[in-house]
C-alpha cells in the first residue's frame, strides 16, 4: 500500500521536519504517524518519540498495529506534569511501556513539561547517541498542542526550532503533531513557518504543502 506521503510526490530526505495538522477527533493520524516513522516503509529505523498525551504502551501497539512490527530501536520520552523526572528502562512498569522491559524500546519518564531546557536535552541526547548508527533515525513530537498548554507560543516556537534544527543536523526525519482546530489562525501561521513540509487534513482527505509551494 503506498503511503499518503508517496501518494502526495513529495520526497520525505533525511533532515526533513514537518508539520501534521489534524483535529484529534478524526482518527486520521495514527496511518499518518508511521508513514513518517517508516519513510522507507521500512520498520529498520531508530525512533525517537516525544509523547504528551499518548501513552508510550499505546504508542508501542500502533508500531505492531499499523507498521507491521518495531523499530530496531525506539526511545521514548513520556512527559508527564505529575511524574517524577527519571530513566526507566528495563524497570519500566509493563503497563506502561507496553515493551515487557526490553532495552531496545526504552522509556523515560520526564516530570515537568514546563522545564524545555531538560526536555530539550535529552532529546539532543538521543540523537548524538544514536547519530553514527547506520539506521535511520525518526522522530515523533506528540503533541505541539500539549506542550501549548504549559508554556507560551514565543517559549514553543523558540523551543520547536531548536529541536527542528537538531533533527536537521543529525539527517533525522521528524515530524510534529499539532490539533488546528484548539489554535488561532496567529498560532498555526507562527508554527507553520517552522516547517519546511505541513501535511494537513482537510474536508476528509490529506494535502501535502511545502515552503517551494509557498514561493510560487
Amino acid at each position: 500500500m503506498c503511503s499518503i506521503i508517496e501518494q502526495s510526490g513529495v520526497s520525505i530526505r533525511p533532515g526533513d521536519n514537518v508539520l501534521v495538522c489534524c483535529p484529534s477527533f478524526t482518527g486520521a493520524e495514527p496511518r499518518l504517524c508511521l508513514d513518517l516513522l517508516t519513510p522507507d516503509g521500512s520498520t529498520d529505523v531508530r525512533a525517537l518519540s516525544v509523547l504528551f498525551t499518548q501513552s508510550p504502551a499505546e504508542h508501542v501497539d500502533a508500531w505492531q498495529r499499523v507498521a507491521g512490527g518495531y523499530p530496531t530501536r525506539m526511545r521514548i520520552l513520556a512527559v508527564d506534569a505529575s511524574a517524577r523526572s527519571d530513566r526507566s528502562r528495563d524497570g519500566a512498569d509493563e503497563e506502561d511501556d507496553g515493551a515487557e522491559g526490553d532495552p531496545d524500546r526504552a522509556v523515560e519518564r520526564v516530570g515537568s513539561p514546563h522545564n524545555l531546557t531538560r526536555l530539550g536535552v535529552q532529546i539532543a541526547d538521543c540523537l548524538d547517541e544514536w547519530d553514527d548508527a547506520p539506521d535511520r533515525t525518526v522522530v515523533c513530537f506528540q503533541s505541539v498542542t500539549t506542550l501549548l498548554q504549559y508554556v507560551d507560543l514565543d517559549s514553543a516556537a523558540e523551543f520547536l526550532d531548536v529541536v527542528a534544527e537538531r533533527c536537521a543536523a543529525t539527517d533525522a526525519v521528524a515530524h510534529y503533531h499539532l490539533d488546528p482546530q484548539a489554535h488561532d489562525d496567529e498560532a498555526i501561521e507562527r508554527l507553520d513557518d517552522l516547517f519546511a513540509t505541513t501535511v494537513a487534513f482537510e474536508d476528509g482527505e490529506w494535502t501535502v504543502r511545502t515552503a517551494d509551494d509557498l514561493d510560487r
